[in-house]
């Protein structure tokens, strides 16, 4: 008799992280004024929002800060898709709800999330793991200044630290051990 044996691990963490990844790929296109980049946002956020959905819905046991997350989540990707493609206008209340859902999930698990998270092996992986984070995030902020300012390089620094942030997130994925589905 062939049993299936269901992982424990969250499911679709993967292609989540691809489908965030498109989303990346659409701002930088958008931000350097390169063709496609409303389709590749577009893209990027129905797939964030269709596979976290397939994922809450699998979910057997939801607690409520399933359902913040969810709410997050969705929220957040319909709030950037009307502000980033100018859609139409709806002055700060999908931000309100934003900011009240990033809240709630920060106060009950957002500093328990980062800490609780393990690296598969330690020493020089954890020294390049975090310092390629420090590098990917420093210069995509360092990138979208030097851009505001109109300063040499801006393009070339954002362009870079988005390619270093979408090679982070397939990274993370392999480096943090599995934690299973609480």
């Amino acid at each position: 008799m062939f049993i299936l044996k269901v992982s424990r691990t969250k499911i679709l963490t993967f292609p989540i992280r691809i489908a965030l990844i498109i989303l990346v790929y659409g701002v930088l296109f958008k931000v350097m004024h390169w063709l496609y980049a409303k389709q590749l946002i577009l893209l990027g956020s129905g797939l964030i929002v269709l596979l976290y959905s397939l994922r809450f819905l699998y979910k057997k046991e939801k607690q409520t800060l399933d359902y913040v997350k969810l709410g997050l989540v969705l929220v957040w990707v319909f709030n950037y898709c009307i502000k980033g493609l100018h859609l139409f206008n709806i002055p700060y209340v999908l931000d309100l709800v934003l900011l009240i859902l990033f809240v709630w999930w920060l106060i009950t698990e957002g500093f328990t999330y980062f800490i609780r998270r393990k690296l598969k092996n330690s020493g020089v992986l954890k020294l390049f793991y975090y310092g390629f984070s420090i590098t990917s995030l420093a210069l995509i902020i360092i990138g979208v200044l030097f851009k505001i300012q109109h300063w040499p390089y801006g393009s070339l620094i954002f362009t870079f630290g988005s390619l270093l942030l979408s090679m982070m997130l397939i990274v993370d994925y392999f480096a943090i051990q599995k934690q299973p589905n609480r």
